[in-house]
């Protein structure tokens, strides 16, 4: 079935859809199908519905136009064909019959792996496992016979809650330099930080801490400010009197294996004109 598109950017929107040509998912695995979805609730004149959780793989080319924007694409791994892959979660909630619904893919881009259209729209509340009655909310999306999607896109999101993950591919003893900022919102003191990249340098001396009250205050190295390494991925940081609770801490430092975050635009793109636009996957 075509689809039209609507979407959900941070607050509601339309977003943009990209062309057929550039879309490549290599393979699109279900991993479970529930029909009907919502332990068989109807929906006024559309009937039941049907989830699917689903498994996609997505395979760019380092060299197309659309893609040379993606930060260390042209050092990724590469396949057999010389395409970058990625793999991301995907949650599909449609008309158990076709016919019913208004040809409407209805796309919400995923806050932390969490989806937030179902309390803004059906008056549910944050909910990621949409699989009883009453997690329909309201039932306003589906009334209206709105095929729903979901998507993984950042690839630094635990699994685990129902979270939709995004896995890009990591290029392997890169290095350069990461800075992280904490607000930590509490008084626990020290505190244990994980860092957004592993540490490629454990002396001490190569990284920097830093505290300032406000976004645009200079940054401070106070008497009582310090750190230290847990393992390569986690520091503990020990805070100096006089900054309250949501001061800014920075820390600069020397890190490596980055992941390639940047596709998780691509696998949007590509999956939501997949949907619309493709009969089967490349790979079948």
């Amino acid at each position: 079935m075509r689809y039209l598109l609507v979407g959900i950017v941070s607050a509601i929107g339309i977003m943009g859809l990209a062309q057929p040509l550039a879309a490549k998912v290599v393979k699109f695995e279900i991993v479970r199908k529930e029909s009907p979805a919502f332990e068989g609730k109807t929906f006024g004149a559309v009937g039941t519905y049907d989830r699917i959780i689903a498994r996609a793989t997505i395979a760019v080319a380092p060299s197309d136009p659309h893609n040379t924007i993606i930060v260390d694409i042209d050092n990724a791994p590469r396949n057999e064909q010389g395409l970058v892959e990625a793999v991301t979660d995907v949650e599909i909630l449609q008309p158990t019959v076709a016919a019913n619904g208004n040809k409407t893919l209805f796309y919400e881009v995923l806050n932390r792996g969490n989806k937030l259209a179902y309390d803004i729209l059906d008056d549910l509340g944050v909910a990621n496992d949409l699989a009883k009655a009453a997690d329909a909310g309201n039932g306003f999306l589906m009334n209206h016979g709105y095929t729903v999607v979901w998507s993984g896109w950042q690839g630094d999101i635990a699994p685990g809650g129902g979270r939709l993950t995004f896995s890009p591919p990591v290029v392997a003893q890169a290095t350069g330099n990461a800075r992280d900022e904490f607000v930590f919102d509490h008084t626990e003191n020290p505190v244990t930080v994980k860092l957004s990249y592993a540490v490629a340098d454990l002396d001490p001396t190569h990284a920097k801490l830093t505290v300032r009250e406000r976004e645009g205050d200079a940054r401070a190295t106070p008497d009582g400010l310090s750190f230290s390494f847990v393992d390569a991925e986690r520091i503990s940081i020990t805070r100096p009197a006089g900054f309250d609770a949501g001061a800014i801490y920075e820390f600069v430092y020397v890190a490596k294996d980055p992941k390639v975050m940047g596709l998780g635009f691509a696998a949007t793109r590509d999956i939501v004109s997949f949907l619309r636009h493709g009969a089967t996957d490349h790979g079948a």
